[in-house]
């Protein structure tokens, strides 16, 4: 999928009856066509990321999401973290950087997104004393092997492109290992959101209903996934409390930066 400015018109966001029956047919069949593959996906084993990555882009395309790159995440493999908004978020960092995510254990007992996940080697994370330690081995097994993480320090779904708090303890793989955490900034928008926000369909937060939450956002004609890379940042020489903090001042400064510009465009146009 190329990165692409939001094309669709801001007087009529949302699809007709008749477009939106064709694009509920398109996703349907991307969606079987996920099904299909998933045995592959398994046999294929390390290699089945570049047919993930390929069929991400086709359900990116199906959910008329284009993505927006500012920046380039180096080859090597990295702990990567980002900002939370949606469900969305995975498809598009998922796409963008082909890595392995790190979710709760409560993820890999979902019908069909289950299956999606494990097959993407998706690392469950689970509650209790003791599990951290087991997660973050994990994170290093992978690292290990050539392949990037990713997961959501915030912990939680927000409606602010600027990140809240990041939570600690998984950056310890991170420091353990020796490999670089690549920080992430996450927005969604279309030509009509102000700058420094989601667009207002975009957030899935406070436990709100899945279906409701994707109807609505099936129905808009396109939305754009800006993604804004910040450098990598060396774990030598901190702790996991103030190497969190440098990655959530990272995602900050670069979300800060952005909607700055965008004001600054606003007042010259």
């Amino acid at each position: 999928m190329s990165a692409t400015q939001s094309s669709f018109s801001s007087d009529r966001p949302l699809l007709g009856r008749a477009r939106l029956i064709l694009k509920g047919i398109h996703f349907a069949g991307v969606l079987l066509l996920g099904v299909v593959l998933l045995p592959s996906v398994a046999l294929l084993g390390r290699h089945a990321k570049h047919l993930i990555n390929w069929w991400l882009g086709r359900m990116l395309a199906a959910l008329a999401v284009d993505v927006e790159l500012d920046g380039q995440a180096p080859a090597a493999p990295m702990l990567v973290v980002a900002n939370h908004c949606s469900w969305l978020d995975i498809l598009v960092l998922g796409w963008a950087f082909n890595t392995a995510f790190v979710s709760k254990a409560e993820v890999g007992k979902w019908p069909i997104v289950g299956s999606f996940a494990r097959a993407g080697g998706t690392l469950f994370l689970s509650r209790g004393a003791g599990k951290t330690g087991e997660t973050s081995a994990r994170i290093r097994e992978v690292l290990d092997n050539g392949r990037s993480v990713l997961f959501f320090p915030e912990g939680t779904t927000t409606c602010d492109p600027s990140p809240q708090r990041f939570h600690a303890r998984l950056f310890a793989a991170a420091i353990d290992g020796g490999y670089s955490v690549l920080p992430v900034g996450l927005r969604y928008c279309d030509d009509t959101t102000p700058p420094g926000m989601h667009h207002a369909l975009a957030p899935w937060v406070n436990e709100a209903p899945l279906g409701p939450h994707f109807k609505d956002l099936f129905r808009l004609r396109g939305i754009t996934a800006q993604l804004r890379i910040c450098a990598p940042i060396n774990p030598r020489g901190y702790d996991r409390r103030s190497l969190a903090e440098a990655a959530r001042t990272a995602v900050a400064h670069r979300q800060a930066v952005a909607t700055a510009k965008e004001l600054r465009s606003d007042s010259l146009s």
